[in-house]
């Protein structure tokens, strides 16, 4: 191959796109383009390769010289484009495309160093060649492989045999030889035979499933346009100098302002590519997905049906707007995702989801609130719960001018003020899996519970500070407060949640938020063309960061609650840290505020009464249990192909499952469940029954109850200062 002409990947939003997903096969001496595979589809043709059609056109070239343009002025950053920049950007696009390092060998990462360099000069002058031809050598390497996979799907496997697939291979040595992938391959095709094996499938049934999707993998990747290509350029850039930094093709700009204008009508999840999968990244608080209480972050879909009869698409390998646009569909119609529910060795029993498709509308997003009733020293107490979740503002236009316009801090004052008439004695606000949304959304419910002053700093690219303050001088709950936040709590959640704990106006209980504490602006690239050639896409690039008004900056560290839950997440696996490239914590001067320091005193208190509950209670001693055993297996990267020893894991798991869901039941007064089946038969009844929009579920929410318990160990310590007194220092917390 001429190694001067033209690779992959694609990022959607903040998230790292694989291009693993693809396939493919030998190049025949006599026909480049074509490949007769010897199975027993006797004359199936491979379709033709994408790469030796594709070259980067006029509009692209151009696009890609603005795109350099803008960073430079307009990041946050101001990045240099220089050979460091280059090596960088070489570096993410090697991993994007083979980020398990189980399609290239060792030569050909090798080889591809004859760019290293050469990024920063090639969007500098148009000369992006080289994209393309990497895409060449990529899809010829994917052929190579897929065609592997298709001569042994239809062959016998030995599931008595004790051999592990290494399923991660992240930080592996690149294979040396063809010998070496062919033998990793050979594990791969075994690991995904016997997935298919535990979901109850026969072997020709297995046969026939791997061979459509191996082949649909083939032809997907055939499809890539130079359109594609430049976006996978440009994103090995764009994550070469922060992760939320992104290029938006024109395709993707256009499903990014359906999603914006919040009239997608479709199922409420953010979906993502990771190898062969459509992986979720996001789910839309209440959208259809969410509601279902079936699809969590990092499920993996791979089959789509539509409506109750409809045959179900194997989408496993498909593009990432191809499966988008198989679920969207009309209001109101069904669509059926089978889905693999997230694992550390990807290995769930998958399962089929029926969902009916809505628009995904702003009111959906809306707070709402319960009153939550428990019993402390003997006696019953009523607090107010607000779950909230997204800071949303509703925009001023001609349908809505002379209406009042929906917004979170309305929504909220609205209802504390209905909870305190009946009768709450405190109140929690919600912000679990809050992922942001509107800065001065935040910053005006903040002053619900401030007189005034400020509330965050921001800084810009230019190294200008402003100031976002609230002043009206009220107050208009003054009563006890706690923010419960968890590890998927961001940006104007953390900004909440950190001026909340600032002032001393409340208690921060839960997990470490995710800690980002940046800004991005959105840039349509038309705009700053004379003349463009049609849609030349999107730029959406950092141009802020945050600080708190103590001028801590969240960005990477998050908000550290006062009292801290055990948790399945660290910062460095979880959060903004764990992104390459993120941009660095750091601080910025304090402004004046006026801090209610009396809450500090109580901490000491609360943590020794929380550790105290923590140690006499069976649900906290089987969570942190379960949170041991995954952070031990967190560095596992190998799994079992041994039919037997599966299903004993398997067998394992619904026990500890089962065990956890009757210990609730007992503490409930309820009978506990005979079999795992029944489990399975009352969570599925539950999860179709219509959701109540104007009440909480809180049943089995053990850390929602707990925060409660907290909330009510400060209303009794403020009236009984002894108790403070005579607390062990902060030590007893549970972290």
């Amino acid at each position: 191959m001429n190694f001067n002409k033209k690779l992959v990947t694609k990022t959607l939003g903040a998230a790292s796109v694989s291009l693993a997903l693809f396939s493919s096969a030998l190049l025949l001496a006599d026909n480049p383009n074509k490949v007769v595979l010897d199975n027993k589809d006797d004359g199936y043709q491979l379709p033709q390769l994408a790469g030796p059609e594709l070259q980067p056109t006029k509009k692209f070239r151009n696009t890609g010289q603005l795109v350099a343009w803008l960073l430079m002025q307009s990041h946050y950053q101001h990045p240099n484009f220089d050979n460091a920049l280059s090596r960088e950007s070489f570096k993410q696009l090697v991993k994007m495309f083979d980020p398990n390092r189980s399609y290239f060998l060792a030569s050909d990462v090798e080889k591809f160093k004859v760019f290293e360099s050469k990024f920063d000069d090639a969007i500098r002058t148009g000369q992006i060649e080289l994209a393309y031809e990497f895409f060449e050598l990529f899809e010829k390497r994917h052929r190579e492989r897929y065609e592997y996979a298709l001569k042994i799907a239809n062959q016998p496997f030995d599931f008595t045999a004790d051999e592990e697939f290494q399923y991660d291979r992240r930080e592996s040595p690149w294979f040396e030889n063809r010998a070496e992938l062919d033998e990793y391959w050979r594990k791969k095709v075994k690991y995904d035979a016997l997935n298919l094996k535990l979901a109850d499938q026969s072997e020709e049934k297995i046969a026939e499933k791997l061979t459509r999707r191996y082949k649909t993998s083939v032809r997907r990747l055939s499809q890539t346009t130079d359109e594609d290509v430049f976006g996978f350029f440009m994103n090995a850039i764009n994550a070469s100098i922060d992760p939320h930094t992104t290029y938006y093709t024109p395709r993707q700009f256009e499903d990014f302002n359906i999603n914006m204008s919040l009239k997608l009508q479709g199922i409420g999840a953010v979906l993502t590519q990771e190898d062969e999968f459509t992986k979720v990244v996001r789910i839309v608080n209440k959208g259809p997905a969410y509601k279902s209480g079936q699809i969590h972050k990092d499920d993996k879909i791979i089959g789509v049906g539509q409506g109750d009869e409809g045959e179900m698409v194997d989408v496993i390998g498909w593009r990432n707007g191809d499966v988008v646009d198989l679920i969207r569909g009309e209001a109101g119609s069904v669509v059926r995702l089978q889905v693999i529910p997230h694992t550390a060795a990807g290995d769930g029993k998958s399962k089929v989801v029926r969902i009916v498709r809505e628009e995904i509308k702003l009111e959906d997003q809306a707070a709402k609130s319960d009153v939550l009733e428990i019993e402390q020293d003997g006696k019953k107490i009523k607090y107010g719960v607000i779950e909230l979740p997204s800071f949303y503002a509703e925009s001023p236009n001609r349908d809505n001018k002379n209406k009042e316009l929906t917004s979170t801090t309305h929504d909220v004052k609205r209802l504390i003020g209905k909870l305190q008439k009946q009768g709450v004695e405190g109140l929690i606000i919600d912000l679990r899996n809050n992922g942001g949304g509107s800065l001065s959304e935040a910053v005006d419910m903040t002053g619900l519970f401030i007189d005034k002053g400020p509330v965050v700093q921001g800084k810009d690219y230019d190294g200008n500070v402003r100031v976002l303050r609230d002043n009206d001088g009220k107050t208009f709950y003054q009563g006890p407060l706690a923010v419960l936040v968890n590890a998927g709590s961001a940006s104007a959640s953390e900004i909440f949640a950190g001026a909340i704990q600032d002032y001393g106006r409340g208690i921060v209980i839960g997990e470490n938020t995710f800690g980002k504490g940046t800004v991005q602006g959105i840039r349509e690239l038309s705009r700053f063309m004379r003349n463009p050639e049609g849609n030349l896409g999107a730029l959406k690039l950092t141009v802020e960061k945050f600080y708190r008004v103590t001028g801590d900056s969240t960005q990477k560290r998050g908000v550290k609650p006062d009292i801290s839950f055990p948790s399945f997440y660290d910062l460095d696996d979880h959060g903004e840290a764990s992104y390459d490239n993120a941009l660095a914590w750091d601080t910025i001067d304090t402004t004046k505020f006026d801090k209610n320091a009396g809450i500090e005193s109580f901490i000491p208190y609360l943590q020794q009464a929380h550790a105290m509950r923590f140690a006499k209670d069976k649900q906290f001693s089987l969570l942190v249990k379960d949170i041991e055993e995954v952070k031990a297996e967190k560095d596992k990267k190998s799994i079992s192909l041994n039919y037997k020893q599966r299903l004993a894991d398997r067998l394992t798991n619904d026990e500890k499952r089962l065990e956890r869901a009757n210990l609730r039941r007992q503490e409930e007064g309820k009978l506990p469940f005979k079999t795992i089946e029944e489990l399975e038969t009352y969570a599925e009844n539950k999860e179709n029954q219509p959701l109540d929009n104007d009440r909480i579920d809180f049943e089995g929410d053990l850390l929602l109850f707990e925060t409660a318990n907290i909330l009510g160990d400060f209303i009794k310590a403020k009236s009984n200062p002894e108790l403070v007194t005579l607390a062990a220092p902060a030590k007893a917390a549970i972290n």
